[in-house]
């Protein structure tokens, strides 16, 4: 069984997927570090989408929602540096009082550190109160660094950074990267007609578009976000020096979210660049054909791309 790989050293972390690497992180500052994990039913069969291992410093939580991030909050004080596990970020709402308003605010103020790592994780596809994903909510809030990766390279890289620091950190996840083995990298290309920044899952579709995309005869630039809070709007924007056309596509609403915003922030860098957004609609989302809101799907950021060139070139 795979899971023997957590044993392996953190050095010699080659070729595993994200959930693997999720894993080996977790169990090495478990058992090796005095860290501990919570939350509920997060010692199930198959530990979270494999990425719990086992041990004694897993604690499983009452189902009472707001009392959970107070009880990580708490342990934080303590210096057990815990992890925080939200099986779906819905739940954020709830458990977020403690985080913002405890955890965020003790360092500035108090000089008390309170170092939570949230793990708040997001699906696409379940009814209207287990498929959203709320990292935008967490970027308003002060004290709190707000990250999305996808691949074993970028957890390692938030996981060290945490580590390193004394805040609070919210680590959006998204349940269909865990398996993803892959590192990936920036695309710029010779002829693109836009810029697509990606983040979270909508990173992964915007290559999948790019395929798309290409069949009818358009070629994109790709800008990959992981970072949101704080924002290298700088950085991630320097393609609108030579290309002032832009989308930042997110798997959350844009309304008031995290796509207006680093769209907002790379104009501000660049003035002259339109960047555009792409989320998911500002209504209710299920299963149901009713009410299907689905993240940007490869197809809807291709359709899109496509309108935002059109209308330019018309």
């Amino acid at each position: 069984m795979r899971d023997e790989v957590k044993r392996l050293d953190e050095d010699s972390m080659e070729n595993l997927s994200l959930k693997e690497t999720i894993r080996i992180l977790t169990r090495k500052h478990l058992e090796e570090h005095n860290g501990i994990l919570l939350g509920e039913c997060v010692s199930d069969p198959g530990g979270v989408a494999g990425t719990i291992p086992e041990s004694s410093n897993v604690i499983d939580l009452p189902m009472t929602e707001t009392a959970g991030a107070d009880i990580a909050v708490g342990c934080a004080l303590a210096g057990r540096r815990p992890i925080f596990v939200t099986r779906f970020q819905d739940f954020m709402l709830m458990n977020g009082s403690p985080i913002v308003y405890f955890a965020g605010v003790y360092q500035p103020l108090c000089g008390i550190s309170a170092p939570v790592f949230v793990r708040a994780l997001a699906n696409d596809g379940f009814d209207a109160t287990h498929s959203n994903v709320l990292h935008s909510l967490f970027m308003h809030f002060s004290g709190i660094k707000v990250c999305a990766p996808i691949t074993p390279g970028e957890y390692k890289q938030v996981w060290n950074c945490y580590l390193a620091e004394e805040l609070p950190y919210y680590v959006s996840e998204f349940r269909d990267c865990y398996n993803n083995q892959l590192e990936l990298m920036d695309e710029i290309v010779p002829g693109a007609q836009l810029n697509v920044f990606g983040v979270s899952i909508c990173r992964m579709r915007i290559r999948e578009a790019k395929k798309i995309l290409k069949q009818w005869g358009i070629q994109i630039n790709i800008v990959d976000i992981m970072w949101l809070k704080p924002f290298d709007a700088v950085g991630k924007g320097k393609v609108l020096k030579k290309l002032p056309l832009g989308l930042v596509v997110d798997p959350g609403r844009s309304i008031c979210g995290a796509a207006e915003h680093l769209a907002y922030e790379l104009m501000m860098q660049y003035p002259g660049s339109h960047v555009e957004v792409l989320g998911v609609d500002d209504r209710i989302k299920t299963p149901s054909e009713v009410y299907q809101n689905p993240v940007p799907t490869a197809e809807m950021i291709a359709n899109k791309v496509y309108t935002i060139i059109k209308g330019r070139i018309s």
